[in-house]
This record gives structure tokens, sequence and C-alpha cells, in this order.
């Protein structure tokens, strides 16, 4: 019907959804007529943490959401986490202004910076297993390694005016890079700021 070769459309049938809110499970059912349509799930909860939350499952799982934990606009809801490390990242490139950025180091990687090179390092494995086993929840729980690598070496180490800058800058580019592309391998948007 849309013109596309029928021999190559593939359909995956997702499990139930299930969702909680106010901490009590929803029960929903098609023959008592209890649905939730996705255009007010996602006016509800926001068309990133809706993409993020239903891709964050494989087909063969049923999807467990909290509504309320989908909503929220705190690093305990995944979605935003990620999105939060993109926009930090985009500030410390923001206040670097002109500097040089380099990809390699001015003495030896602190543990942090090691932990983040090698996940960084991991994406193309990660996005081609997802793509071989049609199972695009890897790379939203790859996202959340990343940001979670990204907030350590954040937090332990001085980005801007120390004697890695060079080095740390090209690792804050590289690491904005690789959330970016997961961010939008999942269609959710990579924000400059929050």
């Amino acid at each position: 019907m849309l013109g596309y070769d029928p021999d190559r459309i593939e359909v995956l049938l997702y499990q139930m959804v299930n969702l909680t809110k106010g901490g009590e499970q929803k029960r929903l059912s098609r023959r008592r007529g209890d649905i939730v349509f996705l255009d007010d799930f996602m006016d509800e909860i926001g068309v990133d943490a809706a993409r993020w939350y239903l891709v964050n499952r494989g087909p063969d799982q049923t999807i467990e959401l909290d509504v309320d934990l989908a909503a929220e606009r705190t690093q305990k809801n995944p979605v935003y986490y990620v999105q939060y490390a993109h926009a930090r990242i985009a500030a410390i490139l923001r206040n670097a202004g002109d500097a040089r950025a380099s990809a390699e180091p001015a003495g030896p990687l602190a543990p942090e910076e090691r932990e983040l090179v090698k996940r960084l390092a991991e994406l193309p494995a990660v996005a081609a297993e997802a793509l071989m086993k049609r199972g695009p929840q890897g790379i939203p729980t790859y996202a959340i390694r990343v940001a979670d690598d990204f907030h350590r070496f954040y937090h332990e180490h001085r980005v801007l005016e120390s004697e890695q800058e060079a080095f740390r800058l090209g690792l804050c580019r590289a690491t904005q890079a690789v959330i970016a592309r997961c961010l939008d391998l999942v269609g959710v948007e990579a924000p400059e700021r929050m």
C-alpha cells in the first residue's frame, strides 16, 4: 500500500504494556474497554519519555511502565538522566569556547577516564547487536551506562583549567556524540540545555 517491497517488511509484535500510576497497577482490558491511547499517554508523559520507555524492552518482554516516574523531570527518570548528561556536556563545551580538544591525553588516564573511553568504544558492537537481534532495548541500556560513566568522570575531575583540559574536552565531545547517536536511534531529542 505504501509502495515498499512486501518481502522487506518485518513486523515485530510486542507484549502487553502494564501501567502503574500512583503506586497502583492499572488494569487494561480490551474486552472491558479499559485502554490507554498512545496520544493520551504521550500527552501525559511526553513524546521523548514515551518513545524511550516503549523501546526500553524487547518484543518478547512485557513492558512495565511507571507513569509517574516517566513524567518526572529528575535524574530518577532514565530518559531525563541521559538527556541531562548530553545537556551538561553541551554546557561544558559552551564554557570552553575556542579551547583546543585532543584525542591524546597529556599523561596517564584516571580510572574514570579509562572506563568512559572503554564504554564509548562499545557503541558499534551495541548498535550491531541491537540490529542483528531486532532488539532496540540494548540502545537505551547502553546510553544509561554511558551517562553513568560520564557523571562519575565529571564528578571526579575538572574538565576546564586542568592539565588534561584538551583531552578531557575531546572526551566530552566524543561522549556527547555517542549520547546524541543513542538518543537519535531511540527517537528522542538530544537537548543542548535543560
